[in-house]
């Protein structure tokens, strides 16, 4: 592949431009990558040590930073759809696992400007299994929380010049929740590549993830004007005839084509599926004494498809220019069935949930579909100025069509073509100190209603969503870098009705700052930290009425974290990790302005890597929530549950040709 390729890849080089730019970055990324390389095992691999700031990183199992798919600056990029897979666009109605992945990066401020048409909150970028010349296997068994058990293998086979090669994996999981609850996740993977030479590549995917947990999901709504004690793990919150079932697909190929170093090409076309048979939610309405009701929302069964391409160009005209474009199109359907409401009567959190028989099996009805298209294109513009200076500015224009075809009535259709846009600037006064602005306006999708809701399920309009975003990246020293970034995201949000309706309700306007401090003050000590002060302010009628509370619920407005690994001089391969994590008050419920308390929780682990008869060797242990701190954690959709108690994990993975 051409040098010069505009790669959404961490650590990849886009142009002289961009490397003047944003070399401290690159150069920390490649250093962490060429780390991971080297141990060619995801559960080898510190993610501590691979992630470049303190925002999120997965690899494997391992997950760390402030922020997650779930969460980011308050906002859910798993409902927005904020997603690339190796640079690609592509719409996420299933998972795609792990094994699939050499890892997971969520892409905000200094270190989201390497991305092509971004997007507001951020972007999700998967990085796609790679397979070098030869064979390498993985095999992993590992004792989980609560007395579960996995097991992994995954490796990659590829000819001598890896021009033909494929990654795979099968993760084999049986979990025990803090709750004491099942869960069974299969997970499947194959990524093959074909390299012929230098200037084509083309990559496929094929993902499944196949879950199922006796008893389905649970949460607990407060009622009353305090919380309900905490309570006590393990306990039965869930009934016998309960049961969540799904399969989640993904697959696609990625062709790129460079047939000079200044012209590039790439097309994609992803599929994601989404076959959920069975998706029980007990919900658990308590009082202050932990004592109240429960009903079950039996699930009908749910689909939901989404195909996108994407045809993407870089031309790189001078030294200093680049023009670069991209031409989308998806297509998402989803069908949606109402469920059905089962009251289970009285419950006691100190005792658990009592036996019921199981209920006849819901008779079938009609789904509501709901069809997406979506056609867009744009062109972008990226260049070097006098003085240090960088600029990149891109418009984009979209077509969006909705269609809602409720069962025995007219569909119901929706048309909006919005102007996009996004524009950043740096401007670099020394070698150490990078300065950068950036404003960016997408179109997001706002998800689908959560499972207590009573319109669990149903898929929510599209929204405007803007940001603007100034900052500064500094070098403390050649492998300790500094980033703080002040931004502003606002979109209409969805929320919980007075009528228990899950729904655009309002505006929503994030304002915040965020730190992040990472890197190694010494070869023996790597650190990891981060901070985020945040105001999620809500706007709207039942705001204006006093319906709801003018904040976003389940969101923190401090959040802060600690890492720290050492590695011991008196024994090569072993090391120690440490992990301070702090979230402040979170609000529980938008319509009583019921708080949940803020928490602090620590984590403490271990990882020594040795040889058996020649095969590298991890041993992997680690405790969470070392101190067993007992809290409510407020979550999006204004239910709560207990914070997970103290778990121990080992893991044992040895790598082999």
């Amino acid at each position: 592949m051409a040098s010069d390729w505009p790669s959404d890849e961490r650590g990849s080089p886009r142009s002289n431009l961009v490397r003047r730019r944003t070399r401290d970055g690159v150069l920390a990324s490649a250093i962490a990558l060429i780390a991971a390389s080297e141990a060619r095992g995801q559960s080898s691999t510190n993610v501590a040590t691979v992630a470049v700031d303190a925002f999120g990183e997965r690899v494997g199992s391992e997950q760390i930073g402030l922020y997650s798919e779930q969460q980011v600056r308050g906002f859910s990029l798993q409902e927005s759809g904020n997603y690339r897979l190796d640079g690609a666009y592509f719409i996420r109605s299933a998972n795609i696992v792990p094994l699939a992945l050499d890892g997971t990066t969520i892409r905000v401020g200094i270190n989201a400007l390497g991305v092509d048409f971004p997007a507001p909150s951020g972007i999700v970028e998967y990085r796609l299994a790679a397979a070098a010349p030869g064979m390498w296997n993985e095999v992993e068994v590992s004792l989980r929380d609560y007395g579960g058990n996995a097991f992994l293998l995954r490796g990659s086979a590829a000819t001598g010049d890896g021009a033909l090669g494929a990654a795979y994996g099968v993760n084999i999981q049986n979990e025990t929740g803090s709750d004491g609850q099942e869960r069974r996740p299969r997970h499947y993977a194959f990524v093959p590549t074909w390299q012929p030479n230098d200037k084509f590549r083309l990559r496929g995917m094929f993902s499944a993830d196949r879950f199922s947990s006796p008893g389905g999901g649970y949460g607990v709504v407060a009622n009353g004007a305090e919380l309900p004690p905490t309570p006590p793990h393990p306990r039965k919150f869930y009934p016998d005839w309960g049961l969540t079932s799904q399969l989640q697909l993904a697959g696609g190929v990625i062709a790129r084509y460079a047939p000079t170093e200044r012209i590039a090409l790439q097309s994609s076309f992803v599929v994601t599926d989404l076959d959920r048979w069975r998706s029980d939610f007990t919900t658990l309405s308590l009082g202050p004494d932990g004592a109240g009701v429960a009903t079950v929302t039996r699930g009908r069964p749910v689909g939901a498809r989404s195909l996108a391409a994407e045809t993407r160009l870089h031309w790189r005209v001078t030294d200093t220019q680049r023009l670069f474009g991209t031409v989308r199109w998806r297509r998402s359907r989803a069908d949606f069935r109402p469920g059905a409401v089962v009251p289970l009567g009285f419950i006691d959190q100190e005792v658990g949930l009592t036996a019921t028989p199981a209920p006849a099996s819901l008779p079938d009805v009609a789904p509501t579909l709901d069809e997406t298209r979506q056609v867009t294109a744009g062109l972008g513009y990226e260049t070097t100025l006098p003085g240090s200076l960088w600029f990149r500015g891109a418009v984009l224009r979209t077509r969006y069509q909705k269609q809602v075809t409720p069962p025995g009535r007219p569909a119901q259709t929706n048309v909006d073509s919005p102007w996009l846009y996004d524009a950043a600037a740096t401007f670099a006064p020394s070698g150490a100190l990078t300065l950068f602005a950036t404003t960016v306006r997408g179109l997001e999708e706002s998800g689908t209603a959560p499972g207590n809701a009573a319109n669990a399920n149903e898929v929510l309009p599209a929204v405007i969503a803007t940001q603007y975003e100034a900052g500064f990246r500094y070098r403390v020293s050649p492998t300790v870098t500094f980033i703080s970034s002040l931004f502003e995201i606002s979109k209409p949000t969805p929320g919980i009705d007075s009528q228990n309706v899950y729904r655009l309700v309002g505006q929503a306007r994030h304002r915040g700052v965020e730190f992040s401090l990472v890197g190694r003050p010494t070869p023996s000590i790597n650190v990891l930290s981060g901070l985020v002060l945040l105001d999620p302010a809500r706007k709207g009628e039942l705001i204006d009425r006093g319906v709801l509370i003018g904040r976003a619920a389940g969101v923190s407005s401090v959040t802060g974290l600690l890492n720290v690994t050492y590695q011991l001089s008196f024994l090569p391969g072993l090391s120690v990790d440490g992990q301070l994590t702090y979230n402040s008050k979170a609000l529980v419920s938008a319509r009583t302005g019921l708080y949940a308390p803020g928490y602090a929780t620590f984590d403490l682990g271990a990882r020594y890597v040795f040889k058996i008869a020649d095969a590298p060797t991890t041993l992997r242990a680690r405790i969470g929530n070392a101190f067993d701190a007992v809290n409510w954690n407020a979550n999006r959709n204004e239910t709560i549950n207990r914070l997970q108690r103290r778990a121990f994990r080992v893991s044992l993975t040895t790598n082999f040709q």
